[in-house]
């Protein structure tokens, strides 16, 4: 297994370079997705890049997605990066390809946002805009989140509001009403926007040229934040056919939000969703993997710091920045025993898909 400095990005534009350079080297074609509208910090091109290998009619197909949630995206390219640089990639059978998707969501990566260029929460945008939005309990929460300021007697009044809530209906029902997924207030969290995101849009498109001759398609989709620190979780959160296919692959420890076994509260509009509605439930088996930080209230505290100044305030300031960087740090932990405990759990789930599809 490669060291952590050699795989871990500084930042997205390392990342990429990375991932680009190490996916030509190692005999992949590459292609990018451009964002139109958008550039990094430095004035950078901001991108969805895809590295494949194999026979476009490959029988089985592996995905491994990173930044999907943004700032997830540097535990999520260290892991493409390394096994980019590992024997692993060999050890395919001849009859399955290796697609890399990297930085779904360029953007969040790029300026530490967990987020996209509209706040929206990529992992609730896969719902039919065309039809009336669920929203699970997250109005009554918003303004305790997201208060009109940040320090003083309003974020008192709010932090106390969250805990009585939290008292009187649980923990489990909190974590619902917060990241069930809500349609109302582009400003807060967990927003899944009113429209399909480019980064919507261009995991589409990227399943329906690479996925549709494939007889099956196997998907980890890489992201952190929620468990045990270091522990990376995996989690089905579809129907419990798939769930049955994933313990299968991966072995008996997947968890799934169907039966509140998981880290994860139930979601809709997810990747998988879009997946499964672009490939259908029968050759799909798609799993989250979710590596764990720091406690709850810990990341909790980050992601509404950093969505409040992006909504209240100045991120571009010295406050705004720190609060982006503290998000970063939240959700990727910048320290040898964790970094590698990513990688461990990483490669045994590989090794273990590999010996099944052999």
């Amino acid at each position: 297994m490669t060291s952590n400095e050699q795989v871990y990005p500084a930042d997205y534009a390392d990342g990429r370079g990375r991932f680009l350079g190490l996916a030509g080297h190692a005999g992949f074609s590459v292609d990018s997705f451009v964002h139109p509208l958008h550039s990094g910090p430095a004035g950078e091109p901001l991108a969805c890049d895809i590295a494949f290998r194999g026979s476009a009619d490959a029988r089985d197909l592996v995905m491994v997605v990173s930044g999907t949630h943004g700032v997830e995206g540097f535990l999520g390219s260290g892991c493409q990066a390394a096994l980019l640089q590992s024997a692993v990639i060999d050890t395919l059978p001849a009859s399955s390809a290796l697609l890399l998707v990297h930085a779904v969501n360029p953007y969040g990566f790029a300026w530490l946002r967990r987020t996209n260029e509209d706040n929206i929460d990529l992992n609730r945008n896969f719902v039919d805009h065309g039809r009336e939005y669920p929203n699970p309990g997250y109005e009554e929460i918003h303004d305790w989140l997201v208060p009109a300021e940040w320090e003083g007697p309003v974020r008192e009044a709010a932090d106390a509001a969250i805990a009585h809530y939290i008292e009187e209906r649980g923990p489990r029902a909190f974590q619902a009403a917060l990241t069930g997924g809500q349609y109302t207030h582009p400003d807060g969290l967990f927003y899944g926007g009113r429209a399909p995101a480019w980064s919507n849009r261009i995991w589409r498109g990227i399943l329906r040229r690479y996925c549709q001759r494939a007889e099956r398609v196997v998907v980890i989709d890489l992201h952190s934040g929620l468990g045990p620190r270091g522990v990376g979780e995996a989690i089905c959160v579809s129907d419990e056919d798939e769930y049955r296919r994933a313990r299968a692959l991966f072995g008996d420890d997947v968890t799934w939000t169907g039966n509140a076994g998981a880290v994860s509260s139930r979601v809709g509009g997810s990747l998988v969703h879009g997946a499964r509605e672009e490939l259908g439930g029968d050759r799909l088996t798609m799993i989250g993997l979710e590596y764990g930080t720091y406690p709850i209230p810990q990341t909790l505290e980050a992601l509404r710091a950093e969505t409040w100044i992006s909504a209240r305030g100045d991120p571009c300031s010295a406050h705004g920045r720190r609060l982006r960087q503290a998000l970063r740090d939240a959700f990727y932990i910048d320290e040898p025993d964790w970094q590698q405990a990513v990688l461990a759990r990483f490669f045994s789930l590989m090794g273990r898909l590999v010996s099944q599809l052999n």
